[in-house]
């Protein structure tokens, strides 16, 4: 049996964690999406708000070895407020200091050692210093978001819809700040869970309900044999990993172990996104959101392995109407390379290795918006590999992505497909070069031909370009508003290198 054709997919993969691009630092006001709440401009303000999920039918990293405990997920949501209450001077601007829960120390953490938010000598532009950097950091800690902290949700009895966001590898829930918070500010619910193990220096030990004070005794008890891993800030994960406890796959000398471990990690998320599923039944049900949750149609939106995530989600659980996918791998099915005994047992849940039926890349059975980068040297990387080893289409100039083209072009579904010139793999994500654009480098090689050095599109107009997209699709798909599809397909970015289509159906 042959498995040299996982080797190069498991060296790929180990580098999902990278910088991302610059967005501004104000929510982008909306240009005309053909709907009519985009007309105007955004309608709301936005509120934010922290807790954690704990889902007590799980244990709290199996991935990485941890089966006792409870699976505990920081989650965040945005919805919307009445733009005269935010204005009114009384609620708190958030700030980035509150994702870390205002603390400087484990901020610093993740902004120095970690692979996807760092800013370090070696990964800023020629001539910045010592001093800037360590400025830009203590700036960022401060810096106010576009929401206001426990803001209370707009009046009315208007139902909210919801999409769930995952984040990528090495990401955290702010992976996709910029979209959750321009949903929000037109009306949608939007819920953002951490998935513990896989986002960097994780802070379990700011959970509430295990406070020695205060707390719940009872939560706290079976979570003992998870307290003595928690680092002096109460961060979960180790320097060594980059604040994560795992990498969806971590082992080059064993590649079919690290497609199982690929497979275990998929599994966990997307058992995640069920937990959160769950959550939103209850905050439905009570509390301040009680009644105004309209959870017949939910999206779901993810970037990067979050991308992967969002296609898994769409596959395997049915309560996910539609899904928005940015900058996705897509996987071949590997089952044919491997012998029986790799498999998942007849009856066991598996997204790669099921024994039978079909795994959760092979066909786009709901409405999906796939937007992948045109230079995006990562995922066409490992498109290669598969390419070559599968004997399929390799990707070029012409079809970077040929195995997400193919799902687009194969589905009977309403799904669409968007390509970005002069955008990478950091691009359209909340990071790095997303918050110093004038710090982090803005150049990069041409994919195709790395002789050739390129300008990355800006970080404004290409977040604008998703915000506006995503709005239009979930408009489409989840608020069932048939004129969002014009928007959808308008050509307003085409110039700027935006070219979107829409499936066969």
């Amino acid at each position: 049996m042959k498995h040299s054709g996982l080797w190069s997919l498991v060296g790929l993969l180990c580098l999902l964690a990278v910088a991302c691009n610059k967005a501004p630092d104000t929510l982008v006001s909306a240009e005309p999406t053909g709907t009519a709440e985009a007309l105007s401009g955004p309608p709301f303000a936005v509120g934010s708000s922290t807790f954690f999920i704990h889902d007590e039918s799980r244990a709290f990293d199996t991935v990485a070895g941890i089966d006792s405990g409870v699976r505990s997920l920081i989650t965040e949501i945005w919805y919307p407020v009445d733009s005269a209450v935010a204005a009114a001077g009384k609620q708190r601007r958030a700030t980035y200091g509150d994702y870390v829960f205002g603390n400087r120390q484990v901020h610093r953490l993740m902004m120095t050692e970690t692979t996807f938010f760092h800013l370090t000598p070696d990964t800023v532009r020629d001539g910045v210093t010592a001093e800037e950097i360590d400025a830009a950091i203590e700036e960022l800690f401060l810096r106010e978001r576009q929401s206001w902290v426990n803001a209370p949700l707009a009046a009315g009895t208007f139902a909210l819809p919801v999409v769930v966001m995952s984040h990528g590898d090495a990401g955290s829930r702010y992976n996709m700040e910029t979209v959750c918070e321009y949903l929000a500010s037109y009306g949608y619910f939007v819920i953002a869970p951490e998935h513990t193990g896989n986002s960097p220096y994780s802070m379990t030990g700011s959970d509430p309900a295990l406070a020695q004070s205060g707390g719940d005794p009872q939560f706290r008890a079976l979570m003992a044999d998870v307290l003595p891993l928690l680092g002096e800030q109460g961060t979960y994960g180790s320097r060594e990993n980059y604040g994560q406890t795992y990498t969806p796959l971590t082992n080059p000398d064993d590649p079919i172990g690290s497609l199982q471990q690929l497979d275990r990690a998929l599994l966990q998320r997307l058992n995640d996104l069920r937990a959160t599923l769950n959550t939103l039944d209850e905050m439905n049900a009570n509390g301040r959101f009680a009644g105004r949750l309209s959870l017949e149609r939910i999206g779901l939106i993810g970037r990067s392995f979050g991308g992967a995530s969002t296609l898994v989600g769409l596959a395997m659980e049915p309560r996910f109407t539609a899904g928005f996918a940015v900058v996705p791998m897509a996987l071949l099915d590997q089952r044919p390379n491997l012998p029986p005994e790799a498999l998942a047992p007849v009856g066991q849940e598996s997204v790669l290795l099921a024994a039978q039926g079909d795994i959760a890349y092979t066909r786009l059975s709901k409405p999906t918006f796939l937007l992948s980068g045109a230079e995006d040297a990562l995922i066409i990387g490992l498109g290669k590999q598969q390419a070559v080893k599968a004997e399929t289409e390799l990707p070029s100039v012409e079809n970077p992505h040929p195995v997400l083209r193919a799902l687009f072009e194969d589905s009977d579904q309403p799904v669409f497909w968007g390509l970005l010139a002069n955008s990478n793999h950091s691009t359209l994500g909340v990071s790095g070069g997303y918050w110093w654009p004038d710090l982090k480098p803005n150049m990069a090689v041409r994919a195709f031909n790395p002789d050739v050095e390129f300008e990355l599109l800006g970080a404004a107009l290409a977040h604008r370009m998703q915000q506006q997209k995503a709005l239009a699709f979930f408009d489409l798909t989840i608020r069932q508003d048939p004129a969002a599809r014009d928007a959808i397909l308008s050509d307003s970015f085409a110039k700027q290198g935006l070219i979107v289509e829409a499936g066969p159906p």
